[in-house]
């Protein structure tokens, strides 16, 4: 029986090979242990130092029988394959400790964190507007909100705010709020579009509370004679478009509030209207009156008579005349003469009541009120004396005449013309 080297040697050009007796894996010459089951290596024979290139083995003698030599024991394999699963656990221990302690917490926060991004938070805004009652059917008010969510996502967006202030939820994120346009009330009114812009923050600390508060908003109602129709247009516009209004809980019928919106300024311009035509016809009728107080009025440098508003002066023709002192024994004088256009006794009959005639003079010598129906003293200014006198004269058909103007006795009408007479 021919026996095997425990190691054999393959001839390759250039360099020597051999194989592990113990795993069979090829190592280089020289190599003192397997690199791969780590068992010595030790040549059992040796090839010839002057084998150069190709390598012819010895013959090998005819082996005797002889007792074979006891077989070496094989290194077992079991304390590989044992440090093999140790390394395995190891490392997967090593996994699980960096999953557990490290990954999944940190995915658990990154989940945490998108939840809170993307969560919506109630937004408050006061309020302020006169008769604005969204649980009586007023309409909501639109407001038009821009900006950007911390997530990324841009907004531009019209929402709508009740009476309260309330129906507007936003993400965290930076924002600005413009009112878009204005509700309509029950009663029609309308209300002015603040130019104002509210800024808001919402970061994490905000989120944090149960209602945000947006800010004031002060909504003034406009003058109803003065709400326009493009005004009216646009509040029913966006009334219409509040699609959630009924999910919210509101009734709301934009064709009947703009309605009422247009039924209001009507009624008020109309009132004001005829507010502005009874102006000015009290203004004419003022003009009028100050017009006709002038015709009353009889104006001197003694004296300044203005005649009762009843008195008929545009029936009544007022002459006025200066007289220098020259000498005559008349004196100086200013004579003021009231006369009816008509004649006294039309038809020559005797009429008490067609002389109403009077004359004021204010004069220096005391011109005589000889013939007159009424006579009577005022007093004396600049030298002057002031006297009125009127009626008729003389006799008419052998008897003197008694005019009654006015109806009024001759002392009364005189001393009402005294009363409206005065001196300066």
């Amino acid at each position: 029986m021919k026996m095997r080297p425990a190691f054999a040697r393959a001839p390759i050009e250039g360099s020597l090979h051999m194989f592990c007796r113990n795993c069979g894996s090829k190592v280089e010459d020289g190599t003192r242990f397997c690199p791969v089951c780590s068992e010595p290596i030790a040549a059992e024979y040796e090839a010839p130092a002057e084998s150069q290139g190709d390598y012819q083995p010895a013959p090998v003698a005819e082996a005797q029988p002889t007792t074979p030599a006891p077989a070496k024991a094989k290194r077992s394999k079991r304390p590989l394959a044992i440090a093999a699963v140790v390394i395995a656990l190891l490392a997967a221990g090593g996994g699980a400790g960096y999953y557990f302690g490290v990954y999944a917490p940190e995915q658990a926060r990154e989940a945490a964190e998108q939840e809170a991004l993307a969560a919506k938070h109630a937004v408050r805004f006061s309020v302020s507007a006169q008769g604005w009652d969204t649980s009586a059917s007023a309409s909501r008010l639109p407001v038009h909100i821009t900006g950007k969510e911390e997530r990324g996502k841009k907004v531009d967006a019209v929402r709508y705010v009740d009476s309260n202030g309330e129906g507007v939820e936003l993400r965290r994120g930076s924002y600005k709020v413009e009112v878009a346009a204005s509700p309509i009330a029950a009663d029609g009114t309308v209300y002015a579009v603040p130019a104002d812009k509210l800024d808001i923050k919402l970061g994490e600390k905000a989120a944090e509370k149960k209602t945000v508060n947006a800010g004031d908003v002060a909504l003034e109602p406009v003058e109803a004679a003065e709400v326009t129709d493009d005004q009216i247009a646009t509040a029913k516009k966006y009334a219409e478009e509040d699609k959630g209004a009924k999910k919210a809980g509101f009734n709301i019928d934009a064709e009947a509030l703009a309605t009422a919106a247009t039924k209001r300024r009507d009624d008020a311009v109309a009132a004001k209207q005829a507010e502005e035509e009874a102006r000015r016809q009290a203004e004419e009728e003022a003009r009028k009156a100050e017009e006709a107080k002038r015709a009353r009025t009889i104006e001197t440098d003694y004296f300044t008579t203005v005649l009762p508003d009843w008195f008929p002066i545009d029936q009544f023709t007022v002459q006025t005349t200066d007289h220098a002192d020259q000498g005559d024994g008349m004196g100086a004088y200013t004579m003021v003469l009231v006369t009816a256009k008509d004649s006294f006794y039309p038809n020559g009959k005797n009429n008490p009541n067609l002389c109403p005639n009077f004359g004021i003079c204010a004069d220096t010598n005391g011109l005589p009120g000889v013939g007159c129906a009424f006579y009577k003293e005022l007093g004396n200014t600049q030298g002057h004396t002031v006297r009125v006198w009127g009626g008729s004269y003389g006799e008419w058909n052998g008897k003197t005449i008694d005019d009654r103007p006015f109806g009024m006795s001759g002392d009364d009408y005189a001393n009402l013309l005294a009363s409206c007479t005065t001196l300066k």
